[in-house]
């Protein structure tokens, strides 16, 4: 016996293609006759094979639903990925703009910004600067004793002008807790105990020291290896401020003596132990910064 692709109700529920698909295994049943022809008649109906394969139409439709979802969540993922790396990217260059715009903040806050750097020819003969930039500075004598350097260009007080002057250093060697750094003139021509009239320093004792004269004391600002501290000048005021890792320790009433010509201080650093060793940052870009100021 054969079945009549013409007697399969395909369903109104189901496409084109799969009713194809349907009556195309419907058809594939006529090589199978035989199992319908003699004794097997009697036990399966023709009730039985038009419901069997409605079953199989059912489960067929179902398995074409359950692959459409695992499709749809494969491409949802892949979105998902798609739109967390975009959103990866998109914070990589707001980070970056971000850093773009603090840099041009502090480049407009420093007055008559150039890089300075150490000069050899105002350096005690026990320091060494090291480095193309001319800005890390070691201590290579085998005494102890009070030994500086000064940068080679003079901070510019105007006042006409709103801006700051700074520098940082950072603290990569220091033993017995002696290193000083600041403005001062440049006085003499042995380079060793800086402090003098004429110098506003911030020193690893938490010390402050305004035209050589000692001010504060706050063991809360002492600073050892690790540490960048900075100095600060406002330009229109010539009001001093000092900094330790990245934070302002407060404007207190320190100033520059009007006495001082425009261009008379120079930044400074003074180490005392051997194998002291610092690294100065004359900007533009800072740990403190600037443009909160």
């Amino acid at each position: 016996m054969s079945i009549s692709t013409s007697s399969i109700n395909c369903g109104d529920d189901l496409t084109a293609t799969e009713k194809r698909e349907v009556n195309a295994d419907a058809i594939s049943l006529d090589n199978y006759g035989q199992l319908f022809d003699g004794k097997n008649s009697e036990s399966i109906t023709d009730q039985q094979q038009q419901l069997k394969l409605q079953e199989m139409m059912v489960e067929q439709k179902a398995l074409k639903e359950k692959m459409a979802k695992i499709e749809q969540k494969r491409d949802k993922n892949a979105n998902s990925d798609q739109f967390s790396k975009m959103q990866n990217d998109q914070k990589i260059l707001l980070e970056k703009v971000n850093e773009l715009e603090k840099e041009q903040k502090q480049k407009k806050a420093l007055l008559n910004y150039r890089q300075n750097y150490w000069d050899a020819n105002v350096c005690d003969e026990k320091l060494e600067i090291i480095g193309h930039k001319k800005l890390i500075v070691h201590y290579k004598g085998n005494i102890n004793g009070w030994s500086s350097v000064f940068a080679k260009h003079p901070i510019l007080l105007n006042n006409n002008s709103p801006d700051i002057f700074y520098f940082e250093i950072s603290v990569k060697n220091i033993k017995s807790w002696y290193i000083s750094f600041g403005f001062s003139i440049i006085q003499q021509t042995e380079f060793g105990w800086v402090i003098k009239k004429g110098t506003y320093a911030y020193d690893s004792l938490g010390v402050i020291w305004i035209n050589g004269k000692r001010k504060e004391a706050n063991d809360g600002n002492s600073y050892g290896v690790g540490a960048t501290v900075g100095i600060g000048v406002n330009s229109a005021t010539r009001q001093i401020f000092f900094t330790k890792n990245g934070l302002c320790l407060g404007f207190s009433d320190f100033y520059v003596a009007p006495s001082f010509a425009d261009d008379s201080l120079h930044p400074f650093v003074s180490l005392f132990n051997p194998d002291d060793k610092i690294e100065a940052n004359f900007g533009p870009n800072f740990k403190f910064d600037l443009a909160i100021l």
